[in-house]
């Protein structure tokens, strides 16, 4: 990406070759105007290549070529664009003119032998330069000091001003840092900024006795969100990370624990989770799950597992559940059907502040990137 005058780029559509500023440094002493910082020039798309626009110059040189044309408009803070024309006598004319076009051809008129040139704005999917910071406003999902990428996740979509209205709540597009392709996702864009990973209610679709291609990919229902594990993965990789978990059910289960350091593997690796500390919400908690009773039955460090790839304990077959598995199967697990009655059985259960086992109605998980 162009990050100093000496690497401008200027392109003039299909009639005139590509040009590297760096190659003009050698032929001409340019200093970069702001009104020029970082912007391309090109031909007026869509029209013929004899024409000029009708203005008179703030100055005219003869060049010996189009790229030292471009390179003292450049140089020149009173040019906008350029009429650069044959000659005769001397070659090249330059004309250094004080307007653009706006892009419009109607304003240019014909001109054998000539071209016009005018800067075209830098800024990628629909961003606007500005010269006051020296870089593109944005629009959308993109950010980038010319607007080239998306978001990597909603915690740098919150950083970069992005806020989710009266509910704090936005379905955006991302791509995570050295990830294949773009994700939609929800973002809770407050407090720093959450990449929603799992939303999943009583009243929801119930069924997470998924196959292993489906809990990578992830799904969203009217009522049901499951990010994915690559997308998991891809955003949890590149920088320290904290996850968010919301657990409610029968009992005194309503509460939040939170794991720092917390990263999903890649795909070759099971998708294991791990993480290097946790802790509770210091007014409504609930219990690390991922570490109750035996150590046997404890998730950090441990793959995923679905019917169709299963542990080799075969807990996700007789869990009926995609989940992570240690040697034995835990009781702590959030993708269980639903089911708070009394005589229910193998349904979703998690710990509450005092550890003890209960029935789960409601799970939210948020991970929360630190850039």
């Amino acid at each position: 990406m162009m990050a100093s005058c000496s690497q401008i780029t200027f392109q003039a559509g299909p009639y005139v070759p590509v040009i590297c500023i760096y190659m003009l440094l050698l032929l001409v002493d340019l200093s970069c105007s702001s009104e020029f910082h970082e912007k391309l020039f090109t031909a007026m798309p869509g029209c013929s290549k004899s024409v000029i626009l009708p203005v008179t110059p703030v100055n005219s040189d003869v060049v010996a070529s189009q790229g030292q044309c471009l390179a003292n408009c450049l140089g020149d803070s009173n040019c906008m664009s350029v009429n650069l024309c044959d000659d005769p006598q001397s070659g090249q004319m330059c004309h250094k003119l004080p307007e653009t076009s706006n892009g419009s051809c109607s304003d240019l008129e014909s001109a054998a032998g000539c071209v016009f040139l005018e800067p075209v704005n830098v800024c990628q999917h629909g961003g606007t330069y500005s010269d006051v910071v020296s870089r593109c406003d944005c629009y959308d999902d993109f950010t980038g000091p010319y607007c080239e990428r998306r978001y990597r996740d909603c915690s740098e979509a919150y950083t970069g001003g992005m806020r989710g209205g009266s509910s704090d709540y936005r379905i955006i597009i991302i791509r995570p840092l050295n990830a294949p392709r773009e994700y939609e996702v929800q973002c809770f864009l407050a407090y720093g900024g959450w990449t929603v990973v799992e939303e999943r209610g009583s009243g929801c679709q119930n069924d997470y006795n998924k196959t292993w291609a489906e809990y990578k990919t992830g799904w969203t229902t009217p009522c049901n969100r499951w990010l994915g594990l690559e997308a998991l993965h891809y955003i949890t990789n590149p920088r320290t990370t904290k996850f968010d978990m919301s657990v409610s059910g029968t009992g005194s289960l309503s509460g939040q624990h939170y794991y720092t350091n917390f990263k999903i593997s890649d795909e070759a690796s099971g998708y294991t989770l791990t993480y290097t500390g946790n802790y509770k919400h210091e007014s409504k908690a609930s219990g690390n799950g991922f570490e109750y009773e035996l150590a046997s039955k404890h998730v950090n460090g441990k793959r995923f597992a679905t019917w169709d790839r299963p542990d080799p304990s075969g807990c996700a077959v007789s869990g009926g559940a995609g989940w992570w598995y240690g040697t034995d199967c835990p009781l702590t697990n959030l993708h269980k059907k639903f089911d708070t009655s009394a005589l229910s059985s193998n349904v979703a259960q998690w710990i509450d502040d005092l550890d003890l086992l209960e029935k789960v109605s409601f799970v939210k998980t948020q991970v929360k990137v630190f850039w």
